[in-house]
């Protein structure tokens, strides 16, 4: 390639990737206004989950069960569908009929984060800017080198606050996140709680007592749900067992308690530092003892 079509192909490049990039930020902003008013109206079931916490697959769970749309990376519907998000109990968000929280133990989700941020998989691939953020912050010599990364990492996520122009809808921290939602879910009667261990336990019996609860809908053929689940369990989506770890994949492992194969003393000292203390709050620990 000449140095005069080289000049060409990176104008183009660039200016598809500002499109691109305005793309996003428009579906971001209509989703946002979506939950803000339209799913008042029709009430669309809205999970809210700090990252990493197994939402996309609660939100195809409740989908495939409602036999409602998930409309999935890509603009929201009309209609009554399932929204997955990581907003905070903020402006209306928090008036919405049907909030559902999903609740995952954080020191699972500081090793899954870790992964997604860091380690390269099918679905960062394409879209870098995460990853590129993230490894750009954290010069780390050897991003394979997790266990002894891990504690600058936590601290860093904890303290960290990227610019909206970086990520549009950034959640904050996990301890925080939760907490907020924590203070609302005590006092209000909109929000369901779901904890990713429980749902991972047990899917069938959480995903039907969410619908007759909560929702509002009786399951009546159990073969139809099962269905579902299979459809969307991790062996069928990934075509391996859960445990059997594969840092390529975004469905890497699919397991409670991976924490334990990757925190070392220093990561359990940052974790407990932050918010060892909304950890037992959560009912994930006793005492900060662990």
């Amino acid at each position: 390639m000449n140095s005069k079509n080289y000049i060409i192909y990176s104008l183009y490049s660039k200016f598809f990737f500002m499109i691109k990039y305005k793309l996003k930020k428009f579906e971001y902003a209509t989703r946002l206004l979506f939950v803000n008013s339209l799913t008042f109206v029709n009430k669309s079931p809205i999970i809210v989950e700090y990252p990493k916490s197994g939402g996309t697959w609660l939100a195809q769970l409740i989908a495939g069960s409602l036999d409602i749309p998930f409309p999935r990376n890509t603009y929201p519907k009309l209609v009554k569908s399932v929204y997955h998000s990581h907003y905070l109990p903020k402006f209306l968000i928090k008036e919405n009929k049907n909030i559902i929280w999903l609740l995952r133990d954080g020191r699972d989700i500081m090793v899954s984060s870790y992964f997604h941020h860091l380690i390269w998989n099918d679905k960062n691939r394409k879209d870098k800017k995460l990853v590129d953020y993230y490894r750009g912050k954290l010069n780390f010599d050897d991003f394979d080198d997790i266990k002894t990364n891990l504690p600058v990492y936590i601290d860093f996520l904890f303290k960290n606050t990227p610019s909206k122009m970086t990520f549009f809808n950034h959640p904050g921290n996990w301890g925080d996140y939760n907490k907020a939602w924590l203070n609302f879910y005590r006092t209000r009667k909109n929000i369901y709680l779901v904890r990713y261990e429980d749902l991972l336990e047990d899917t069938y019996k959480e995903i039907e007592k969410l619908n007759r609860e909560f929702l509002g809908v009786q399951i009546n053929e159990k073969s139809d749900l099962e269905k579902i689940i299979k459809k969307y369990s991790f062996e069928n989506q990934t075509k391996r067992k859960r445990g059997n770890e594969n840092t390529t994949s975004f469905l890497r492992k699919g397991i409670v308690g991976d924490w334990k194969n990757y925190f070392n003393e220093d990561a359990k000292s940052i974790f407990k530092k932050h918010h060892g203390e909304i950890l037992i709050e959560l009912g994930y620990e006793k005492d900060l003892n662990w």
